[in-house]
């Protein structure tokens, strides 16, 4: 048993996370995100390329909703922390803008590059940035919202938990947080392939896992991911559930049925979709 985590060996980890290497044909994924971002941000009203951090990357996309004081969704890509552009990602506002939301969406630089710690900072100046800007963008700061989805999973599990008093925000400056097929307990990796480029020691693992870093105060989250996602990812979210709800703060939890770790993604860009529905359910009841 490894220290920790569920698992006898690092090759069980694997088996379980590593998609590409093991279970997942990822071709179809990119070529369909690719396709509809690059028509999303051609033909949508967006202001692209917003430097928010110290690193060329760390830059935001903006689709702003068509009303003033709509509410505001920052999305956090995935990419296992080492992969993944906005630009991929842009699809998602074809979702939500009909919804009548601004969109944004952030940026990173990747490891090995830089620390996820570095990664989380990244996230949370985007945060920051809609917060502070949100009239600019036709937005409400007092209807902010976080998604993310797989390593942005674990992003927004960390914005959920975060201490905002320490960057010059109200105490709980977010409406709700949509944390979606996220690594909530971070030990798990440094067991991982990912290791040499994540590389986390035990002082960050710990400080980057969601589950261990639950506040006082903390804003409403939804829960979501495939229902026929590996095993490992369905733990992870139960036991944030869990630990969320200890601390006498709102989790609701959602799985989409017959998808996994990638299919029920692609949803985030049909405005009609179950997951999107959903979301914008979710929204409205915080």
């Amino acid at each position: 048993m490894i220290t920790g985590t569920p698992f006898a060996k690092p090759q069980d980890i694997d088996l379980q996370l590593d998609l590409i290497n093991h279970n997942w044909d990822s071709a179809p994924f990119f070529e369909y995100v690719k396709i509809q971002s690059e028509i999303a941000l051609e033909k949508m009203n967006c202001v692209t390329d917003i430097r928010v951090g110290p690193r060329d990357e760390e830059r935001l996309d903006v689709f702003p909703a068509a009303e003033p004081n709509s509410p505001i969704l920052v999305f956090v890509h995935g990419g296992w922390w080492r992969g993944g552009t906005r630009k991929l990602w842009s699809y998602v506002a074809k979702g939500f803008v009909s919804h009548g939301f601004t969109v944004v969406i952030s940026d990173y630089a990747l490891t090995p590059k830089v620390t996820v710690p570095d990664i989380t900072q990244a996230t949370r100046a985007a945060v920051v940035w809609a917060y502070e800007h949100a009239e600019e963008i036709n937005g409400d700061r007092e209807k902010l919202f976080v998604a993310g989805h797989s390593a942005g999973g674990q992003q927004a599990g960390m914005i959920a938990v975060t201490d905002w008093t320490q960057y010059g925000l109200p105490e709980n400056p977010l409406r709700g947080v949509i944390p979606m097929s996220g690594i909530f307990d971070m030990r798990v990796m440094q067991y991982s392939w990912l290791q040499p480029f994540l590389q986390l020691n035990g002082n960050t693992a710990m400080s980057e896992s969601p589950q261990f870093q639950v506040p006082d105060t903390a804003p409403p989250i939804l829960i979501m991911l495939g229902d026929e996602e590996a095993e490992e990812f369905h733990r992870q979210a139960r036991d944030f559930e869990a630990a969320y709800k200890a601390k006498g703060h709102r989790a609701d939890y959602y799985t989409q049925t017959g998808e996994d770790h990638s299919t029920y993604i692609y949803m985030m860009g049909n405005p009609e979709s179950p997951v999107v529905s959903r979301i914008v359910d979710f929204c409205k009841s915080c």
